[in-house]
C-alpha cells in the first residue's frame, strides 16, 4: 500500500466572517464609535437627531388635525415642517409657546 505523505505547505483553514478594514479587527468600543458616527453623518451630510417625546393633550389633538388636513404627509414630516417654520420665524426673541 502507498503511504500518504503530508504536504509540507498545508493551507490554513479559511477564516470565517468579514475581513477587517484595517490591520486588525476593531474592538467593541471602536465599532460602537463608528456606528454612532455613521448614524449621525451619512454620505449626504448631517442625517438628523432622534427625538422621542410625549405630546400633551392639546398638541396631540393638533397633530391629529394636521394629519387630516395634510393627508399626504407623515407625522414626522408635519412635525419637521412645524419646527422649521417656527425656526424661520423672523422674531425668534419674542416667540412664545
Amino acid at each position: 500500500m502507498a503511504e500518504k505523505s503530508a504536504t509540507p505547505l498545508q493551507e490554513e483553514p479559511k477564516r470565517r466572517g468579514r475581513k477587517p478594514k484595517g490591520e486588525r479587527a476593531m474592538t467593541p468600543a471602536e465599532r460602537s464609535k463608528a456606528s454612532r458616527f455613521n448614524r449621525t453623518y451619512t454620505q449626504e451630510g448631517y442625517s438628523g437627531k432622534q427625538v422621542n417625546v410625549m405630546l400633551s393633550g392639546p398638541a396631540h389633538m393638533a397633530l391629529d388635525d394636521l394629519m387630516i388636513f395634510f393627508s399626504d404627509k407623515t407625522q414626522k414630516e408635519i412635525i419637521e415642517q412645524a419646527i422649521i417654520a417656527m425656526h424661520k420665524a423672523k422674531d425668534l426673541q419674542n416667540l412664545t409657546v
